[in-house]
């Protein structure tokens, strides 16, 4: 019990930042866990190999958001149960999500595997990249099952506010992970196919770990072999929010490649300088969406046991959590962008491209994780659509726009990057318009008189 987060009682912003450190501090390790990764590459193997695995990194997260959002759902659903004290329900849905992770992820994997050199081509991957990056797509999508396994079995923890156990399991899978590509690059002197073994390996140990622990659970979210199944009505709840997720996650990297396209206008260095600014602000990024991932099952929870004020006071003391966090720290990042930057190139245009994104995004991302904050608590209420729209309109189509029509105007860098912080502000703004109206309209729901036989049953 030491592990879980009661969110049904006691101090709110106590109980969310319990949820929310771990997240934080898994992100961040899982982040630099990859950046290790591709420097052993770099270091002992080559930089065709360290090219090979960039170019299949947008890929990968396009092919598999989707599943990983349907974890998200069958997290809102369990937390739901949860907070109903609906026991029964509560095992069928970890069932169903148990069930849906292992096929799902089959389903990917052949089709990933299968369709690994047209996908390839469809991103004009270099020739010179192409055939070690074909060699890590397939690898690393047959080892899809036991990736999508581990994320469902994370999110149902969550569900319960255990976020400690999935972040030291997912911290000892990376140590296990960097170990592997360490030897299989200097001792079995492998490239790409040891990377992409060492990844699957990492998550098969922590899905592994968190499995064990919803096996000896005595807690709602015990597995139970004979309800490993898929129920309909369970399906449907994690299917509806997790789908509408899983789209949102590929429109953000789909609306970044916008960008990207607009910055290359602009030569190597505007390149480079991108891409180091982008590794700060990822980081970054992992600590501002956080806060997101606690909401969602303290929402849930709430709205199951019918405790509305609890779930609103737990919005905004996410709120402020994520201020504490991103906004110092995105601070920080701008104010000594360049001495950051310096660290990976000395170019002196590289850093001052750098600088330019870092100022800009790096000190407004709290707005972003603000906004990540409303999505993800427009999903514990049952509304994941609209996260999903606002993302597409003013993320997607929103930079569209500006870098066909707006940016001309003022062909400067950082004019080009204030699309960032103006597209998170009108999501928030339309997020929080569905959000609030929403709660009370579940709250006035739930406080009618029911109705029986077309009467109003008397209170005795």
């Amino acid at each position: 019990m030491k592990n879980t987060v009661d969110m049904l009682s006691g101090s709110v912003f106590k109980g969310l930042l319990s949820i929310t450190i771990p997240i934080m501090i898994m992100n961040v390790m899982q982040t630099l866990f990859s950046a290790i990764d591709m420097a052993i590459l770099g270091n002992f193997a080559d930089d065709t190999a360290v090219g090979a695995v960039g170019a299949c990194s947008t890929l990968i997260v396009l092919c598999t958001s989707l599943l990983i959002g349907i974890a998200s759902g069958a997290n809102v659903v369990i937390a739901r149960h949860i907070g109903r004290n609906d026991r029964e329900d509560a095992e069928k849905a970890v069932g169903c999500a148990v069930l849906f992770s292992i096929v799902g992820g089959v389903a990917l994997a052949v089709i990933g595997v299968t369709c690994a050199e047209l996908f390839l081509k469809w991103t004009n991957c270099p020739d010179s990249l192409f055939a070690q990056a074909t060699v890590y797509f397939k690898i690393y999508f047959w080892g899809v099952p036991v990736i999508m396994f581990y994320n469902f079995c994370a999110a149902i923890l969550r569900a319960i506010g255990d976020t400690r156990r999935p972040m030291r399991y997912l911290m000892f899978g990376g140590v296990t992970k960097i170990l592997l590509n360490f030897f299989s690059v200097t001792v079995l002197h492998t490239t790409v196919e040891g990377v992409a073994v060492a990844t699957i390996v990492s998550n098969a140990v922590a899905g592994g770990l968190c499995f064990a622990v919803m096996l000896k659970s005595k807690d709602m979210i015990h597995f139970n072999y004979k309800k490993m199944r898929f129920y309909g009505d369970e399906l449907k709840q994690m299917l509806f929010i997790g789908v509408p997720t899983g789209l949102q996650s590929a429109l953000y990297s789909l609306a970044n490649t916008v960008i990207v396209t607009a910055v290359n206008s602009f030569g190597a260095d505007a390149t480079t300088g991108l891409s180091i600014a982008n590794q700060f602000d990822g980081i970054l990024y992992q600590i501002a969406h956080a806060p997101s991932l606690a909401i969602i099952p303290y929402v849930a929870q709430n709205v199951g046991a019918k405790n509305f004020k609890r779930a609103k006071d737990a919005v905004g003391k996410s709120v402020i959590i994520t201020i504490l966090f991103a906004a110092s720290l995105g601070a920080l990042s701008a104010l000594f962008s360049r001495q950051l930057s310096s660290f990976m190139s000395t170019t002196p245009a590289v850093i001052a491209y750098s600088q330019q994104k870092m100022i800009i995004v790096s000190s407004t991302y709290f707005i972003c994780g603000i906004n990540e904050v409303m999505s993800g608590a427009l999903r514990g209420i049952g509304k994941p659509i609209v996260p999903t729209v606002t993302t597409f309109v003013f993320m997607c189509l929103l930079r569209l726009f500006w870098v066909r029509y707006i940016f001309p105007l003022c062909p400067n860098l950082t004019f080009l990057y204030l699309v960032w912080p103006i597209g998170w502000i009108l999501c928030l703004m339309i997020a929080m318009c569905v959000f609030f109206p929403g709660l009370a309209k579940l709250q006035k729901e739930a406080s009618a008189p029911r109705i029986i036989d077309g009467r109003t049953p008397s209170v005795r």
